[in-house]
């Protein structure tokens, strides 16, 4: 059981919309990047790339757009864990 949750657990990160200019990259938490940051690439370049622009522009967009699939991805591990917690 534990060996499946940890199955689970990784699988929560995988999200194929994570990287739409990358075909080959989905996960969440680990998967090439441009910035200087090793973990939640997705989110840590949209931010390098928001950094010097408006608010409200397209590149914060796609921050917010990346900020909605790490806490998702999180969410479902936080609840993929639950079960094994209760062992």
């Amino acid at each position: 059981m534990l060996n499946d949750q940890l199955m689970l657990l990784e699988r929560t990160f995988l999200n194929p919309r994570a990287f739409p200019e990358e075909r080959y990259y989905s996960h969440v938490l680990w998967a090439t990047r441009t910035g200087s940051v090793a973990t939640f690439p997705g989110l840590s370049n949209a931010c390098s790339r928001a950094r010097d622009t408006a608010s409200g522009s397209e590149a914060w967009a796609e921050v917010q757009r990346q900020l909605s699939i790490v806490v998702t991805a999180l969410e479902g591990a936080a609840a993929t864990l639950r079960p094994v917690a209760d062992l």
